[in-house]
C-alpha cells in the first residue's frame, strides 16, 4: 500500500510522514477513514431525503389519482361523455361540480366460493376436452378408407394441419394478440377499476372472463407492446399496473395509454387501473 500525496499526487511509502517529492504532510490512516467516513454520512444525508421527498410525491399522486378515478367510475355515462375533454383540470373540476351518488362497490366472491367455481369449471374443461379428442379419433376413424396399397391416413393429416391454423375465436371483453399469443381484458372493469398493486394481484388471479380462468397481472414489456393498439376499446384516465421492478420490492411498474404516456414505477399502495392477461 503506499500513499498519494493531494497535492502533487506523487506516491509514497506507507511509512512516510511527508511527499518526498512537494514535502506535504501526508495524511494518515485515521484521515482517510474520517474522509470515508464524512463521504458515506452525506451520501446516507442525501439518500433519506430523496426517500423523503418521493414518499411525499407519491401521496400528492395517491390524492389525484383517488379524485381521477371517482370520475371514470361514476361520471356520466351518457354518448356525449366520450366528448369530454381529457386533461387533468377538466377530470378534477367535473370530480367537485358533478352532483352523482356513487353507488355500494361491488362484492368480491368468498375465496372459497372462487375457489370451487373455479374447480368445476376446471372439471367441466375436462369433460369437454375428452369429448373434443373422442369426436377427433371417431373423425380420424372416418377419414380411413383401404385401399390395394393398404390404409390412406392424407386427408386425415391435411385436415388436423388446417385445423392448427384456425386463430382462436375471439370472446366478448377480450382482445387477442396473434403476434405475441395474448388474450386481453377488455371489458368495463378495465376502464373502472382502481385498485393497489396487491389488490390488482389478486384480481387478476380470481377473474373468471370467456371460460377462462388463467388470468394473471401483465408485465412492463407486454403493457408497452399494445400502446395505441386500435383493438382497445375501454383505456381507463389512470395508467395500469405491472410487475413489481424486482422481487421483494414496494414499488411496481405502470404504464400510461394516454398521449404522451410511457413506463415508470410507484408504491404499490398508490392507486392504478388493471388489465389483466392470459397466454393461449
Amino acid at each position: 500500500m503506499v500513499k498519494i500525496c493531494i497535492n502533487c499526487n506523487a506516491e509514497n511509502l506507507e511509512e512516510a510522514l511527508f511527499c518526498k517529492k512537494c514535502g506535504s504532510k501526508l495524511p494518515t490512516l485515521r484521515d482517510i477513514e474520517n474522509e470515508r467516513r464524512e463521504e458515506q454520512e452525506e451520501a446516507d444525508r442525501k439518500w433519506k431525503e430523496e426517500v423523503a421527498k418521493t414518499k411525499q410525491r407519491n401521496e400528492a399522486l395517491n390524492e389525484t389519482r383517488r379524485n381521477e378515478g371517482s370520475v371514470a367510475v361514476y361520471g356520466s355515462g351518457g354518448e356525449g361523455s366520450s366528448n369530454l375533454p381529457q386533461t387533468r383540470e377538466s377530470t378534477l373540476h367535473s370530480a367537485h361540480h358533478d352532483n352523482y351518488t356513487p353507488p355500494a362497490r361491488r362484492p368480491r366472491p368468498h375465496h372459497k366460493e372462487q375457489k370451487k367455481k373455479s374447480q368445476m369449471n376446471s372439471t367441466t374443461l375436462i369433460i369437454i376436452n375428452l369429448s373434443v379428442i373422442l369426436l377427433i379419433a371417431v373423425g380420424v376413424l372416418g377419414y380411413f378408407y383401404i385401399s390395394k396399397d393398404g390404409i390412406s391416413i392424407n386427408n386425415t393429416l391435411q385436415e388436423l394441419e388446417s385445423d392448427k391454423s384456425t386463430p382462436q375465436e375471439e370472446v366478448y371483453g377480450t382482445f387477442i394478440d396473434s403476434d405475441k399469443k395474448l388474450m386481453w381484458q377488455d371489458d368495463l372493469d378495465s376502464k373502472k377499476q382502481i385498485l393497489t398493486w396487491n389488490e390488482a394481484t389478486e384480481y387478476c388471479d380470481n377473474l373468471f372472463l370467456g371460460e377462462n380462468t388463467d388470468w394473471r397481472l401483465p408485465r412492463k414489456d407486454e403493457l408497452v407492446n399494445i400502446i395505441g393498439r386500435s383493438e382497445i376499446k375501454n383505456i381507463s384516465k389512470t395508467a395500469y399496473w405491472a410487475n413489481k421492478i424486482k422481487y421483494g420490492s414496494s414499488f411496481a411498474w405502470y404504464v400510461s395509454f394516454s398521449k404522451g404516456g410511457g413506463a415508470d414505477y410507484e408504491d404499490i399502495e398508490n392507486l392504478n387501473s388493471v388489465r389483466c392477461v392470459r397466454n393461449y
